[in-house]
């Protein structure tokens, strides 16, 4: 799987719809916080999605509280894993011609990186090309047919993942968590069958706590 992800990542290198970016450093034996069974890997963020940031309003320039050219997500906005459309900010489009290129889709996952760190969740499908903050990420999944994006949402809330942030977060002293230390984050990744199973169980866990 992990080698059928790579050969999807180079082609969209080759594609030009990602850009190249530097190998991230093999994962040690002291980052490992356990061992996995055989058919799992730990793995970094960066090695199975790309990264990319958002970007802040031009200086001088407001958002609308009213509808108008386009949504921008900010991270008050991120709530239970999706976006709360009732507080939306909207950009003119003379702030979306400037910042343009800094849109999320409705196939990716947001990750909050700066204020409350550790959001994550969907776009709603009605919400696909809203602008998005500097104070989260977009996670773009290279294959949907080799990662789950629920199973990585799942991840990314999980210990594993906050316990590393916390580490990074208390050696600086503001609280804002780089993009590349966010591609460096390791996830433990099982098969899209396995995934997929986790996902069902986790859902059935919690639908029986309502």
């Amino acid at each position: 799987m992990l080698e059928k992800i790579k050969a999807e990542k180079e082609q969209l290198i080759k594609e030009k719809k990602i850009k190249k970016s530097k190998p991230l450093p093999p994962i040690t034996d002291a980052e490992k916080p356990f061992d996995l069974p055989d058919s799992w890997e730990w793995v970094r963020l960066g090695e199975v999605i790309d990264v990319k940031g958002g970007k802040r309003i031009p200086k001088g320039k407001k958002l609308k509280d009213t509808f108008e050219y386009k949504p921008y997500i900010r991270v008050a906005d991120m709530k239970n894993e999706t976006i709360d459309s009732g507080q939306l900010k909207y950009a003119t489009k003379a702030i979306y011609e400037q910042i343009k290129k800094y849109t999320i889709s409705s196939e990716d996952i947001y990750f909050s990186i700066a204020g409350t760190i550790g959001k994550v969740g969907k776009i709603p499908l009605s919400l696909d090309g809203a602008l998005l903050t500097e104070n989260a990420a977009k996670l773009i999944l290279l294959d949907n047919n080799l990662l789950s994006k629920i199973f990585l949402i799942y991840a990314l809330k999980s210990n594993i993942v906050k316990n590393q942030h916390n580490k990074i977060l208390s050696k600086v002293a503001q609280p804002k968590l780089a993009l590349i230390k966010l591609k460096n984050t390791i996830i433990p990744l099982p098969p899209l069958s396995e995934q997929k199973r986790i996902v069902r169980r986790i859902i059935n866990l919690f639908s029986g706590l309502n």
